[in-house]
């Protein structure tokens, strides 16, 4: 009996006859529905747009048998996330011509639009566009924005590591013209196109996302070992200067497929600068022939790795580059994240600072106007802004003059200072999940300020306010605000429960490990108290929770 083939899911089909990622969505566009068709919802993806509705009214609105409130989340790719001023206003407008009047920062540096109404869609790309930004290839199944660490791009930096995650983005991206068509220019393809894709995507692109990030050579803000593909800046005795390439990393996991697991990635080899590009398009062709097109809870290229082992993956990704590959560095030993916050003097004699977001979220409201302090500072100072994957803004090359009225903006407006932030709120990271996120099974970003004050409370009392503690918080498991890796990870399972994960850490070199499930949110802090109990009484001066977890062990 032969073994049964597996039929390519309907995904496939799609992309294959989307005209290279054309589809229907021009004429859909153009009609006076709400909403997209299934098919166009897959193929917008890839132009960066994700078809949503509000989840807070739609039990109302299905009880009176009426229409979701359908909309949409456009994400604008900032390869690096380093931004202009003159492109921070034109995102600040942004919010509040077509969106819900807020901003919301990825921890891959991109920025999100939610609530936009289908008609805003091309409006919002035509702005953003018209600043050198856009949307396409933020989603869908291609290399999406590449993450670098803000340190390696400052003015005084070195001009290649500058220049790496714009470099890599442009490289990676899809040559395909859809996107101008369909959403800048509004011309229509009236036929299909006679286009030579790139060769690590071909008609049907890549089985599934995939992921790339830069580290700095001495900490590591980027999770690099969480990336499909993670570059760290070294130097080789022999070939000088160059990067660490580490693959097969995600951290992503479904509930309804035992088989789904988070990976960290493996150190595979040493490239040159010259070499880079090359490599990494030999691991695109290798996950796009070996990746799982069948089922895509298994389509990541982390699964490819672990289900062939990493060494005959080695050996592919050498056949089809055609030579050995060298082998890796030793990866650094100390290798904390660095969280970007405060000032900070820069080497050639301009300033920074690190503001902290809460959970990403750039608004104004009874807090804080921190929108409004950042739209200020980009109309009065040139400076540069840059978005870090822990979902905070540093505004950077501030001249020395100008130091004092940056800070008295931020004063004015209410923006907490890094001195007033508690130890668990100042690197706490959370995803939107509901009420946009289609994928979301109970609350994260939302309820994320009132789990760090549980949190801090919690430690407050057993004499532990002073230690820093990592916590993440996402409504799923797939995984966006890297729980996985965290010393706390917190991954909603039903409406109302969390499966709690500890040990993890801030170098991003271990998994966090299962200690509850089905947790309710107020019992959470009240799960975690046996284990800060044992920290306190038992845990070394400076060691982290996530270390000593690891040391002790986890019951």
């Amino acid at each position: 009996m032969t073994p049964e083939t597996k039929q390519e899911t309907a995904v496939e089909d799609i992309k294959r006859s989307s005209n290279y990622l054309r589809g229907e969505i021009s004429r859909e566009l153009d009609n006076d529905v709400a909403k997209v068709s299934n098919e166009s919802e897959q193929i917008l993806k890839f132009h960066g747009i994700y078809a949503q509705d509000n989840r807070d009214v739609r039990r109302e609105r299905a009880v009176k048998g009426e229409e979701l409130d359908y909309i949409f989340m456009i994400r604008i790719a900032i390869p690096g996330g380093r931004l202009t001023t003159d492109q921070w206003l034109a995102l600040d407008g942004a919010a509040t011509d077509v969106a819900d009047g807020t901003i919301r920062l990825t921890t891959r540096q991109a920025v999100q639009f939610h609530g936009v109404l289908k008609d805003g869609l091309r409006p919002l790309a035509r702005a953003v566009d018209a600043h050198l930004m856009t949307s396409f290839g933020a989603c869908g199944d291609v290399v999406r924005n590449v993450v670098s660490c803000p340190e390696l791009q400052s003015n005084d930096a070195n001009e290649r590591l500058r220049e790496i995650s714009r470099h890599l983005t442009r490289s990676f991206r899809a040559t395909t013209e859809a996107h101008w068509e369909i959403f800048v220019n509004g011309d229509k393809a009236v036929s299909r196109e006679e286009v030579t894709e790139r060769p690590f995507y071909g008609e049907t692109y890549l089985p599934r996302k995939f992921k790339i990030a830069v580290a700095h050579p001495n900490e590591n803000c980027v999770d690099v070992l969480a990336q499909d593909v993670g570059l760290i800046p070294g130097r080789h005795p022999e070939v000088g200067e160059g990067f660490n390439l580490v693959v097969g990393g995600g951290l992503g996991r479904a509930y309804a497929n035992p088989d789904t697991f988070a990976r960290l990635a493996d150190p595979m080899t040493f490239v040159t600068y010259d070499e880079v590009e090359e490599v990494i398009a030999a691991v695109l062709v290798t996950y796009r022939e070996l990746g799982d097109r069948t089922d895509r809870k298994r389509a990541r290229m982390k699964y490819v790795v672990a289900d062939m082992g990493y060494e005959q993956f080695r050996k592919e990704i050498e056949v089809r580059l055609g030579r050995e590959l060298r082998e890796p560095l030793a990866l650094p030993t100390h290798f904390d994240a660095d969280d970007h916050l405060g000032w900070r003097t820069r080497p050639d004699g301009t300033h920074q600072v690190g503001v902290r977001v809460s959970a990403g979220r750039v608004r104004d409201d009874d807090t804080s106007r921190l929108r409004s302090a950042l739209r200020l500072v980009a109309q009065r100072h040139p400076v540069t802004f840059f978005l870090t994957p822990q979902q905070d803004i540093v505004i950077s090359a501030i001249p020395g003059a100008a130091r004092e009225n940056v800070e008295e903006i931020l004063r004015r407006h209410g923006v907490r200072p890094v001195a007033e932030l508690g130890n668990v709120e100042r690197t706490a990271l959370a995803c939107p999940a509901l009420p946009t996120c289609g994928q979301a099974l109970a609350e994260a970003e939302r309820r994320l300020p009132e789990l760090v004050g549980h949190i801090e409370g919690a430690l407050a009392r057993r004499q532990l306010g002073r230690r820093a503690l990592q916590l993440r918080m996402t409504g799923c498991p797939n995984g966006c605000a890297r729980p996985a890796v965290a010393e706390v990870g917190i991954v909603g399972r039903t409406k109302s429960t969390y499966d709690v994960y500890v040990g993890g850490g801030p170098r991003g070199d271990r998994l966090a490990t299962l200690y509850r499930e089905k947790v309710p949110f107020d019992e959470i802090a009240v799960v975690l108290g046996p284990l800060f109990d044992r920290w306190e009484a038992e845990g070394d001066a400076e060691e982290s929770f996530g270390d000593f977890l690891t040391r002790v062990g986890v019951e």
